[in-house]
């Protein structure tokens, strides 16, 4: 009798054992289209025992997956994220270069060829006006557009604190998962930490790694540790007094360390870029060329007298520094409000010498511009430079999408769910299930025929 207990013993582990894989297939199939999800395999082990007497047990699910394709993953997301957001940022730059009217160099050519027009009649008050007027839409045009990249400024540091703090809760939340899978060490949520970190990587970069005691650790770009298993540092944002951009600082306890230069991957990594080159290389473009327009035509109109032959008046305001010159420019206050003060005669010739008209029509072609560039050269390149790095923004991101697709495949072919796979392996859970099912009962009326017979 104790001979039959144990065979019922085997076939009551044995139907444990097929219907947990009936459970890890029917869960697969229902997860097929979770994103994220690592289909697991029924660790099945056979038991040693006496020669007519083994057995079967099952261990907890196993998670298919690898690491180093995690992650490459977790790269491509922050490769990808980068480029798409860099794009985005730079296209809307090049908009605001380029969009809203004339652009800049038309604005000046516009100007040159309103001097070249009334050098052929400088005492025609109209003329006049058209050419203080074609003065004043380039001023307005780059102060627009000061102001514009102002914004953009302004905006990229709204992002940067936003992303900042959504950081921040997805690293407490890699933490608490961690702590989860030292409790339970369930796969599903390894597959948590996974699409955590994941994310993390799209917003930051940086490098997730499994440590040796199963706890994922979570490095910066530089070295600064984000995610230390069961503990969590915060990232903040600190305004610079003098910049006003948001610096980016990790908090671990009482230190801090400024982490902005360092990172150079995710969405927040391009924010930062945007802000901290783009954004800078073009207003320090704007603001050498509002300089150099204005250095270069005051040099002319001073040197010239107005209809009433006064000279030594500026056309535009003096400009004492590069910096910030985008936004002050403006035109000589006295020249706006009366064209006739346009100097555009030799002095001492009277009103209708066309000297310093034509001096400033000849000044398009000048190279009075940093670097030995015309002035509508400077402003061409520009644009230029935005749109290049614009362009090479898009193509960036239509490489990093096909690496983003290949690793996806890669880990759809090894951890994806296979539903033709799934249904076999249902079947033969059942098969198997059954048959341990008809062998139980045959052991059941086998020991009932003998306690009868007792």
């Amino acid at each position: 009798m104790s001979d039959l207990m144990s065979l019922l013993s085997l076939g009551s582990a044995g139907i444990t054992a097929q219907n947990s894989g009936v459970s890890i297939a029917t869960n697969n199939v229902a997860n097929a289209n979770t994103v994220g999800y690592s289909r697991q395999r029924v660790d099945i082990e056979s038991l040693l025992g006496a020669p007519n007497v083994g057995g079967v047990r099952t261990g907890s699910p196993q998670r298919l997956g690898d690491s180093i394709l995690q992650q490459r993953i977790r790269g491509a997301a922050s490769n990808l994220e980068m480029s798409r957001s860099f794009a985005a940022s730079t296209l809307s730059l090049e908009q605001t270069l380029m969009g809203g009217g004339d652009s800049i160099d038309q604005q000046l050519a516009a100007m040159f060829s309103r001097f070249g027009a009334v050098s052929a009649s400088p005492t025609d008050l109209p003329a006049r006006t058209a050419a203080v007027g074609a003065a004043g839409e380039l001023v307005a045009g780059i102060g627009r557009r000061a102001a514009e990249l102002d914004a953009q400024h302004t905006e990229a540091n709204e992002r940067i604190r936003a992303k900042v703090a959504e950081i921040t809760d997805l690293a407490r939340q890699l933490a608490e998962t961690n702590l989860q899978i030292a409790r339970t060490n369930n796969p599903v949520l390894k597959d948590e930490r996974d699409r955590v970190a994941t994310k993390l990587s799209a917003l930051v970069g940086g490098n997730a790694k499994i440590d040796p005691d199963g706890q994922m650790r979570f490095v910066l770009d530089g070295g600064a540790v984000l995610v230390d298993g069961q503990r969590a540092a915060k990232l903040g944002a600190k305004t610079d007094p003098v910049t006003q951009n948001a610096n980016v600082v990790v908090i671990d306890g009482n230190s801090e360390r400024d982490v902005t230069t360092a990172i150079g991957g995710g969405s927040l990594g391009a924010d930062l870029k945007h802000r901290d080159q783009t954004l800078v290389g073009a207003r320090t473009a704007l603001d050498q060329l509002a300089f150099d327009i204005t250095a270069s035509a005051n040099a002319v109109h001073t040197a010239h007298a107005g209809a009433d032959g006064v000279s030594g008046r500026p056309l535009f305001k003096p400009i004492g520094a590069v910096t910030g010159a985008a936004a002050a420019m403006g035109l000589d206050p006295d020249v706006e409000a009366d064209p006739e003060k346009l100097a555009l005669a030799a002095i001492g010739t009277g009103p209708g010498d066309n000297t310093g008209a034509l001096a400033m029509f000849k000044l398009a072609q000048g190279k009075v511009a940093s670097g030995g560039r015309t002035l509508t050269g400077a402003a061409q390149d520009l644009v230029t430079t935005v749109a290049t790095e614009a362009s090479r923004a898009k193509s960036d991101v239509a490489r990093d999408e096909l690496v983003a697709e290949h690793l996806a495949g890669l880990r759809d072919s090894l951890a994806g769910v296979d539903i033709q796979e799934e249904l076999t392996n249902l079947a033969r859970f059942e098969h198997a299930a059954s048959a341990m099912t008809k062998f139980v009962t045959t052991i059941d009326e086998m020991l009932g025929t003998l306690i009868d017979r007792l």
